[in-house]
């Protein structure tokens, strides 16, 4: 396994271009990171990716390139839910992840994450789960002509939320899609990793942050995740690639949170 640092770690106040983000993070000591691309958030909206005559692709590869940083993931919330009712607006869906995946492939990026989506009022789960189910049926393709893999993350709040629904339903999908897994969602419900489990056996990419009861961000000496089962666990399912430290919005404002969970993986034989 090797560590990676989200972008998400360096906030657009402090950090509003790209490059600085990813010579912060270089200057941090990684290596490898996870690029942030959330419509109406950080560090990129998808919709603007898909627009003819971008400019920001370019300084994402420029600032890849000064930094001889590797990818290991884009973290992705496209302008509309993969589970979006409306199936109308499909075809945007498709041009925001065509746009991910030429940039995924401009700097050797292995995977796409995708969140997939929240629960809709007046909307049953199974038929939210259905639209996302074809929807990243449809998108795989697209992804696996690169040699790119796509996975959900199971998302506090989101339509896997639940271990149990999200395992069944990516069993449904595997391989051609797989699972991001993180486990400060589960830590932040109260529901213990070992549970949790069966997930690795789908998962292509993984998110870690402290978390505790009802708080999905946690400082290291008051978080409830158990990384060393973590670690013990991924290697027992043969898990081989990145661990992305994924602190946000501010959170962690002089790294020192990063960093001592950066320590405690690497002292687990991560990296």
């Amino acid at each position: 396994m090797i560590l990676s640092c989200s972008t998400l770690c360096c906030t657009l106040d402090a950090y509003p271009h790209i490059e600085e983000t990813l010579a912060k993070i270089k200057a941090l000591g990684f290596h490898t990171i996870d690029l942030a691309a959330f419509e109406n958030w950080q560090n990129i909206n998808p919709s603007v990716l898909a627009q003819p005559g971008e400019t920001w692709s370019s300084e994402f590869l420029r600032g890849i390139e000064a930094t001889g940083l590797k990818v290991s993931s884009f973290n992705c919330g496209l302008s509309i839910p993969l589970n979006n009712p409306q199936r109308q607006d499909y075809p945007q869906i498709e041009r925001e992840f065509r746009a991910l995946v030429k940039m995924a492939d401009a700097v050797g990026c292995p995977n796409i994450t995708v969140q997939p989506g929240n629960p809709v009022e007046g909307t049953a789960l199974e038929t939210l789960l259905a639209i996302t189910a074809e929807n990243v049926r449809a998108l795989a393709p697209i992804s696996q002509e690169r040699g790119i893999t796509l996975s959900l993350e199971g998302h506090q709040g989101s339509i896997l939320e639940d271990p149990d629904v999200a395992y069944h339903f990516m069993e449904s999908l595997w391989p051609e899609v797989g699972f991001t897994y993180d486990p400060s969602h589960w830590t932040m419900q109260d529901i213990p990793l070992p549970v949790t489990e069966p997930l690795l056996d789908v998962i292509y990419h993984v998110h870690a942050r402290n978390a505790t009861t009802d708080k999905m961000q946690e400082t290291m000496a008051q978080g409830k995740v158990d990384f060393a089962w973590l670690v013990r666990a991924l290697e027992k399912h043969g898990y081989s690639g990145a661990v992305s430290l994924e602190y946000f919005s501010g959170f962690d404002r002089d790294f020192s949170e990063t960093l001592a969970l950066r320590d405690v993986l690497v002292s687990l034989g991560v990296g």
